[in-house]
């Protein structure tokens, strides 16, 4: 319901640090990075719109990022105080979520941390990661229309995943993902009605840090490639994972999480692929 809170984790004291999970998960995906966080750390990982606990919107007409960011923001109102500023870590669709929060709210965001943030409204409709995002979108519409939603979702994890993903997981979580497939649909509208631009992004000043699997899919790699380098103080970090990294590989990920929240405010941009 708009106006509501979402449902969210929270452990530790601290700095704030802010977690927004991807398509077809829920604050639960990050609970490894809680843990590793919580002793130095204020943690607040949160359930975006249809996920988790938190309900689906009331109103989809003209959904886009900003719907999410705006979610995120009356939870943190209610949390922190008026400016008390955060570390803000987002994966796949919750990397484009933070990243039009960061836009939004950029003197709430001490630093940006985004695994493969599928923002796919930045790529130019001629570039080679974009087909297979439109192809995906259509194929999923027509198996929603009629009336498949397991199998929309199997299309999509084991797209983002690797092949049989979807199968190797037990029916009744296999079922849960299904119920999930029409917001999967509006996280795709929200991602392409979203109007902002490299150039629009390209004011963040705070540190930002892209993390990209050396795995992934094209389109993934693409965003986090025109992200570093349109993003001033944008550091572009390969990791030997693929998409779900956060998911399946924490163990790499996380410590390059944490460590992405050293980075000062006031140190000097760069742009590089370390």
């Amino acid at each position: 319901m708009e106006g509501s809170l979402p449902a969210y984790y929270s452990v530790g004291s601290g700095t704030a640090v802010v977690l927004l999970h991807c398509t077809l998960s829920s604050k639960s995906q990050w609970r490894a990075l809680c843990g590793m966080l919580e002793k130095k750390y204020r943690v607040i990982a949160v359930d975006l719109y249809g996920y988790g606990e938190t309900g689906m919107p009331e109103q989809t007409d003209n959904y886009t990022l900003l719907n999410e960011a705006e979610l995120v923001d009356r939870l943190l109102k209610n949390l922190l105080a008026p400016d008390e500023a955060f570390h803000l870590v987002g994966h796949s669709y919750g990397g484009a979520v933070a990243l039009r929060f960061a836009y939004q709210f950029p003197k709430r965001v001490r630093t940006l941390t985004i695994f493969e943030p599928v923002a796919f409204h930045l790529l130019d409709a001629g570039d080679p990661g974009a087909t297979p995002v439109q192809e995906m979108m259509t194929e999923l519409a027509r198996l929603l229309e009629q009336g498949e939603p397991a199998q929309a979702a199997a299309t999509f994890l084991d797209y983002w995943s690797t092949p049989g993903s979807f199968a190797n997981f037990p029916p009744r979580v296999q079922q849960d993902f299904a119920r999930r497939t029409d917001k999967l649909a509006l996280d795709f509208l929200a991602l392409t009605r979203t109007p902002l631009t490299l150039t629009d992004y390209s004011q963040l000043a705070m540190p930002v840090t892209v993390l990209a699997g050396t795995q992934s899919p094209l389109p993934a790699q693409r965003v986090a490639q025109e992200l570093a380098k349109s993003l001033p103080t944008c550091r572009l970090q390969f990791v030997e994972t693929g998409h779900m990294g956060p998911v399946s590989h924490p163990d790499l990920v996380n410590p390059l999480i944490a460590t992405s929240f050293d980075r000062d405010t006031t140190s000097p941009p760069c742009c590089a692929s370390l």
